[in-house]
């Protein structure tokens, strides 16, 4: 490895002894008081014990690459099986525990590599080695010592190539958290026995996690929507707890902002709208949550992280949380905090808006974006929304494909049916796509009027070569229950088609379409003259595709026309 840096951060004049990621010797006594007195905390201590118990049966992780690309399901394991059976093995002093963590610590260490030509997979598994062996380190063989010592360095840090790519020098998405906050740690375990090594990284990755700080302005949304929030931040975090043992940190009213941002971006029915490359599902829990809410003291986030442990944990699916140690050493102690606003907007890369009618679960709720496609993960879906009713989401981004389909983040992206707007909860101008390269379109801000919050995202960005001007309008009326869009375009095309995706019952009957689920309806109708809602299957054009099997594209279509205004009437019943 060649990299050249302009400075280098001096290590610290005494180095912290091990264990010092995270779990000092000093937090074990605290840890195991608190599990008596916090229901939350003990209630995911058992979890994380039973993971462990679990991991006592499994084998360790193997060599395996089954896409012919990614360790990464290896690496992600690794982590699971290492930060539990160390983190039992700390809190009980059973053998087995630390026995099987090594056998894991092993395991890995004897690969041929990480993977470096998918470099997420090294900056994973490095976590995985660093916090195994700095949280066993008091009680391993100097043998075993040496042989995690020599894989973080040759497998992890040396692992860069000789011209590292974009994300190791720059804030460009996901990647640079989660790499260079994985190479933070394989330096920072072995930064006093090789520190000519880890010098360097230490004072690199400090310096890139820093500018990762931009994916989050102006106002806290995350560009890559909350599942990829989770990943970057969770990395990020790490980053910024290692920084944290070492000087105070001051953290920007931005760690605030970004831990609402994953309150209003959930929808009552605890899914969060799952724009970019994100699937469907309840909303994740993460040791990012739990570290900001202890560190900003912002009784919202710490009162809404707890209650959402409370709920997932007692899901019959739980959270996938490969790092619940973390998240339970950082959980916040209870505090109360009044029910926050019903709507919010953000105003970064891919603008966004939430509004909600209350806060309890059966709400009516919108998330509703401007954004752009050409974001990191980006879909063509400037304009569309979700919306949550009566515990259930109704109309849907159905999410991602397949990441190993041809071109998926190249040439052929928008290729895809699931990446076009054709599939998103927005507009289709004579059955043409957005305007891959579009600049981000504007949500502008709320303005109360009759009752109703009302706001405009200006959609002409993304149909360029479709028309003059495109405005979308919506009313929301959360005592009423009522959702109104209103769709404004001049010289349009061909016809201006508006679309929603649904898994619900659908009745047609003209210019009305009642959506039925679990004994509550919504019923959708448009003053538009000579038109009538249409339902389509959501199946993709080709067999490789995700099928999209359950759901439909509801649809009423104006023609073209000089000036059009599609009006669409939502009442939740």
């Amino acid at each position: 490895m060649s990299i050249l840096l302009a400075s280098t951060l001096p290590l610290a004049a005494a180095v912290p002894a091990h264990p010092r990621l995270f779990m000092p010797a000093d937090a074990v006594g605290p840890l195991k008081s608190r599990l008596g007195s916090d229901p939350v905390a003990k209630l995911l201590h058992e979890k994380a014990m039973g993971r462990a118990d679990r991991t006592l049966t499994e084998e360790p992780v193997r060599y395996e690459i089954p896409d012919g690309l990614r360790l990464l399901g290896a690496s992600r394991n690794a982590i699971a099986h290492t930060l539990h059976t160390a983190y039992a093995w700390r809190m009980t002093g059973d053998r087995r525990y630390f026995d099987r963590c090594v056998k894991e610590l092993d395991a890995v260490c004897a690969f041929q590599d990480w993977n470096p030509k998918h470099f997420l997979d090294v900056g994973e598994m490095a976590t995985a080695v660093a916090i195994g062996y700095d949280w066993l380190y008091p009680d391993l063989t100097p043998e075993q010592r040496k042989r995690y010592e020599e894989a973080l360095s040759a497998k992890g840090i040396a692992a860069l190539p000789e011209k590292p790519p974009g994300w190791w020098n720059r804030a460009t998405n996901n990647w640079a958290q989660v790499c260079n906050g994985g190479l933070m740690l394989a330096a920072d375990a072995i930064q006093d026995v090789k520190p000519e090594q880890a010098g360097p990284i230490l004072t690199h990755t400090r310096d890139v996690i820093k500018a990762c700080e931009s994916f989050y302005k102006p106002d806290g949304a995350y560009p890559e929507g909350p599942a990829y929030w989770h990943y970057g931040s969770s990395y990020h975090i790490l980053a910024m707890a290692v920084e944290e043992r070492d000087a105070p940190l001051k953290l920007e009213p931005l760690w605030q902002q970004t831990s609402r941002f994953l309150i209003h971006s959930t929808g009552s029915s605890g899914m969060p709208f799952n724009y970019a490359d994100a699937g469907p599902g309840q909303a994740e829990v993460s040791p990012a949550q739990t570290w900001l809410a202890t560190r900003t003291g912002d009784a919202l986030a710490i009162k809404s992280v707890r209650d959402l442990i409370q709920r997932r944990y007692s899901d019959k699916k739980p959270p996938s949380d490969r790092f619940l140690p973390l998240t339970l050493l950082w959980l916040p102690p209870a505090k109360e905090a009044a029910a926050p606003e019903t709507k919010a907007i953000y105003r970064g890369e891919q603008s966004l808006a939430f509004l909600r009618s209350d806060w309890s679960p059966g709400a009516l709720w919108l998330g509703i974006k401007g954004g752009t496609p050409a974001a990191s993960h980006g879909h063509m879906d400037s304009g569309s929304f979700v919306l949550d009713w009566a515990g259930s989401r109704w109309f849907h981004d159905l999410g991602s494909d397949d990441y190993n389909m041809p071109g998926y983040f190249g040439s052929q992206r928008f290729t895809y049916f699931r990446l076009q707007n054709l599939s998103h909860n927005t507009l289709v101008i004579g059955g043409g796509l957005q305007n891959p390269k579009a600049a981000s379109c504007p949500v502008n801000p709320f303005q109360e009027r009759d009752g109703a919050t009302t706001f405009t995202i200006d959609l002409s960005p993304a149909y360029t070569d479709q028309c003059k001007e495109a405005l979308r309008k919506i009313a929301f009326n959360g005592g009423k229950h009522e959702i109104d869009f209103t769709d404004a375009l001049k010289d349009p095309t061909g016809p201006v088609r508006w679309q929603a995706v649904t898994d619900a019952k659908v009745t047609l009957d003209g210019r009305t379409a009642t959506l039925e689920k679990e004994g509550h309806q919504l019923v959708l109708t448009t003053p538009n003259e000579g038109v009538a809602w249409k339902l389509a299957d959501a199946k993709p054009p080709t067999e490789k595709e995700k099928p999209n099997t359950g759901f439909r594209i509801l649809s009423v279509e104006t023609p073209k026309a000089t000036e059009v205004s599609l009006k669409v009437h939502i009442s939740a019943k």
